[in-house]
C-alpha cells in the first residue's frame, strides 16, 4: 500500500485533484450494497462509489424535488447579521444577502444533512464579491481519514486536517461517519426507477393487443407482404388481407399496472418521509385539510432544524474563517428570526389594539404593515365588535360540529 502524503503547499485544493467521468450504467440494489460495503469499512473506507450512486440518483425527480422543497422551505425565512454587540448590522446583512456566492455557501451547508459531510475552500477576491468558494468533490473526500484522493485510482491523497490553511481557507462541516439522509433514501429511489421502467416495457408490451395472422408461409411473396404489413401497422386498427388469410387480435392482459404503482407510491412516501418528515400534497384521494397542514408542521419542524444547524455552522465555522482571512470584521454572527406563528401572533395583536399601544416599527419589522400614523376616527368600537363577530362565528361552527345528526345518529 503506497503511503499517503502529507502536504503543506498553499495551492488551491481544486487544482490538484484530478477528475473522471463517471460511469454511466443502470444503478441496482446490488451497486448500494456494494457502495455502502465500501464506504464502512474499518480499514481504507472509500466514498467513491457511493457519491457517484446517490448523484446519478438525484436525477430522479420526486428525490430531488423533496430535497428542493426542504432547502428552499430552510432558505425563505430571512436573516440578520449581527454585531458582536449584538446588534442588527443592516449594511452587513444586505452585502452578504446581495452576493452569489455567499448564497450558494449557505444552499451548500444545508445539503451537508443531505450528504452527511462536506469540505469547502474559500478564497478571498479582493474585490466587492470578497470570496469564492469551490466544493471539493466528496467523492474524493475521506472523512474518517481526513484524506483528500489527488486521484481516485490510487491511495494517495492528501492530509487537509495538517495543512495550515485548515479552519480558515478550508473549512470541513458534518460527521465523520455519517453517510447523510441520501444514502437511506437510495433504496426506495432504486425501486421507484425500477419500478417505472418494468411499467413503461409493460405498456409497450400488453398497451396494444397483439395481433395474429393466419397465411399459408409457403407462399414466400405472399409472407413477406405480410411480414412488412404487420411492421409498418403500428397502432393502426386496420389492415388489407387477402381472401384466404385472417387478421385476430389476442386478449390483452387485464391488469392495469396497480402492482407497479403501489410500488412507485410506497417508495415515494418513504422518501418523502424521510426527507421531509411528511408526505407534503402528494396524496390527493386521500388527503384533507388536517393532514395536510399536520404535514407542514412537521417539515416546518425539520426546516428550523436545519436553520439552526446553519447558524451553529456559520457561526462556529465560517464566519471566523472569513475573520482569520480578513475578510469580514471579527465577532459577526448570523442569526435567523423567532419561529414565531406570525398568523396567531397577528390575531392576538389586533386584539390587544383596542385596548394598548403598539410600536408602529414593530408592526412594520415583524408583519411588513406600513403604519403612517393614527386615525382620526377611533377604530376600537369597530375593532371590537370584529373580534366579537369573529369570536361568535368560532363558537357557532364548534357547536355544529358537536351536535349529533338525527339521520344517522
Amino acid at each position: 500500500m503506497n503511503s499517503t502524503k502529507k502536504a503543506t503547499g498553499s495551492a488551491q485544493l481544486i487544482d490538484r485533484i484530478t477528475r473522471r467521468q463517471a460511469y454511466d450504467t443502470a444503478r441496482d440494489m446490488a451497486d448500494w450494497r456494494r457502495a455502502k460495503r465500501e464506504a464502512k469499512r474499518i480499514e481504507r473506507p472509500r466514498r467513491i462509489r457511493l457519491v457517484e450512486l446517490l448523484e446519478e440518483l438525484l436525477h430522479d425527480t420526486h428525490l430531488s424535488s423533496q430535497v428542493d422543497l426542504r432547502i428552499e422551505r430552510s432558505l425563505e425565512r430571512p436573516y440578520t447579521i449581527q454585531d458582536s454587540s449584538g446588534a442588527c448590522d443592516e449594511e452587513r446583512t444586505r452585502m452578504l444577502s446581495a452576493l452569489p456566492a455567499w448564497g450558494d455557501l449557505l444552499k451548500t451547508l444545508l445539503m451537508t444533512p443531505m450528504w452527511g459531510h462536506s469540505v469547502m475552500e474559500i478564497t478571498p477576491t479582493g474585490d466587492d464579491q470578497l470570496f469564492t468558494y469551490t466544493l471539493i468533490p466528496r467523492q474524493h473526500v475521506v472523512p474518517q481519514e481526513g484524506i483528500i484522493l489527488t486521484d481516485l485510482s490510487d491511495d494517495d491523497g492528501i492530509h487537509y486536517r495538517e495543512l495550515r490553511e485548515y479552519g480558515t481557507s478550508i473549512i470541513e462541516v458534518g460527521a465523520r461517519e455519517d453517510l447523510g439522509v441520501l444514502f437511506d433514501c437510495a433504496p426506495d429511489t432504486i425501486y421507484r426507477m425500477h419500478a417505472k421502467a418494468s411499467w413503461s416495457e409493460f405498456c409497450e408490451i400488453y398497451g396494444i393487443p397483439p395481433r395474429i395472422l393466419k397465411m399459408d408461409t409457403l407462399d414466400t411473396e405472399a409472407f413477406n407482404r405480410a411480414v412488412q404489413m404487420m411492421k409498418q401497422m403500428g397502432a393502426a386498427n386496420w389492415a388489407i388481407v387477402d381472401q384466404t388469410e385472417e387478421l385476430t387480435f389476442g386478449t390483452g392482459v387485464s391488469d392495469n399496472g396497480s402492482i407497479f404503482q403501489n410500488l412507485i407510491t410506497a417508495a415515494e412516501q418513504s422518501v418523502s418521509l424521510k426527507v421531509c418528515g411528511a408526505v407534503v400534497g402528494q396524496d390527493t384521494l386521500h388527503g384533507n385539510r388536517s393532514k395536510e397542514e399536520s404535514a407542514q408542521e412537521l417539515l416546518d419542524s425539520k426546516c428550523a432544524a436545519d436553520r439552526r444547524l446553519l447558524e451553529r455552522y456559520c457561526n462556529t465555522i465560517v464566519l471566523p474563517a472569513l475573520y482569520k482571512m480578513g475578510v469580514l470584521p471579527d465577532g459577526l454572527r448570523l442569526v435567523y428570526e423567532g419561529e414565531d406563528d406570525t398568523e396567531t401572533l397577528f390575531q392576538r395583536t389586533t386584539q390587544l389594539l383596542p385596548h394598548y399601544e403598539v410600536d408602529p416599527e414593530w408592526i412594520r419589522e415583524r408583519f411588513g404593515v406600513e403604519v403612517t400614523g393614527r386615525r382620526e376616527t377611533p377604530l376600537a368600537p369597530m375593532l371590537q365588535a370584529s373580534a366579537d363577530r369573529q369570536q361568535l362565528t368560532a363558537n357557532s361552527q364548534e357547536l355544529t360540529a358537536n351536535v349529533e345528526d338525527p339521520f344517522f345518529g
